[in-house]
């Protein structure tokens, strides 16, 4: 074997998404790269714990749902409004407290579908929200997702090998899309996931500051964070000086990037939200992770 051959087989592994629609084979394939994830996902005390999910403290204090009554429940949870108003005995359901599961956030509206190397950010995202899910398998914790942009959009928490191959058969799809508001998607979540959730929110974190913070709010009052801004390399700093053709597919954009105007306005834009995403960082309960197209995620795992 000679000496080149030797040395490409050492080379450590890469992942690096590429296109412009993310492939169920790449998906499913990240699984192997799970446990290596686990600290990129604040998800590293687990796998020192010996890779158990937290069980089931109590019933729990949220209030889920009402459903009919069955003999064994409890009488003390009878929903006497229900049980008054259909004239059938109901019992409430509370969400358990768990400290275990992890629940992805995963951006997938018009504006992640933009790239100029290696991929679009939806991509990147889909792999991300993957890696999410492999690792929170790795660690034998609960995983869900929810999907802003496409239609299904949820993936209910369960068995994270099943719900995170579920995702990727779902991110791979034809989905109808559509543009809700990742603020209205996040509320959702919030309000149907148990305390002590870990919730993973991949995104390019375009809104403006009162309707990010809106956007985190509810799921911060329900467990801690981990933000993982997903943007372009041309977001982050121009090319050379030149005039540039963007289109989305169907209306062209020009932009002047030899206007030192220009080049300024988008470096204080560019540092602005970074400065942003940092001081939301820098919050007790959240983590702030960014990935830039092209980036190899693997050599992102070790991030603090």
């Amino acid at each position: 074997m000679s000496a080149g051959a030797a040395h490409a087989r050492a080379a450590p592994p890469r992942c690096v998404p590429r296109g412009v629609r993310p492939q169920l084979e790449d998906l499913l394939g990240l699984r192997r790269y799970g446990a290596a994830m686990r600290r990129f996902f604040a998800l590293e005390d687990e796998a020192r714990s010996g890779g158990r999910s937290s069980p089931v403290r109590s019933h729990g204090m949220d209030y889920a749902e009402s459903r009919p009554y069955t003999p064994g429940d409890d009488v003390r949870r009878i929903d006497w409004r229900v049980t008054a108003r259909t004239g059938r005995a109901h019992t409430k359901i509370f969400l358990p407290e768990r400290g275990g599961d992890v629940m992805c956030l995963l951006d997938q509206r018009a504006p992640m579908r933009f790239g100029t190397r290696a991929a679009f950010k939806s991509v990147v995202a889909a792999h991300v929200a993957a890696l999410a899910g492999w690792a929170a398998a790795a660690c034998g914790r609960r995983f869900g997702a929810w999907v802003a942009g496409t239609d299904p959009w949820r993936i209910p928490a369960g068995a994270a090998e099943g719900a995170v191959a579920a995702l990727c058969a779902l991110l791979a799809a034809q989905q109808r899309r559509i543009d809700e508001p990742l603020e209205h998607l996040a509320l959702r979540a919030a309000e149907e996931t148990a305390r002590g959730t870990r919730f993973v929110v991949v995104s390019d974190f375009a809104e403006p500051g009162d309707a990010l913070e809106r956007t985190l709010r509810p799921l911060r009052a329900r467990g801690e964070l981990v933000l993982v801004c997903v943007r372009d390399q041309f977001e982050e700093r121009l090319p050379a000086p030149a005039r540039y053709l963007l289109t989305d597919g169907e209306a062209l954009l020009a932009l002047d990037a030899a206007d030192a105007a220009v080049r300024a306005a988008h470096a204080r834009e560019a540092q602005a939200h970074r400065a942003r995403l940092l001081a939301l960082g820098g919050r007790h309960g959240t983590r702030c992770r960014f990935l830039r197209t092209g980036d190899d995620l693997l050599a992102a795992r070790g991030a603090q």
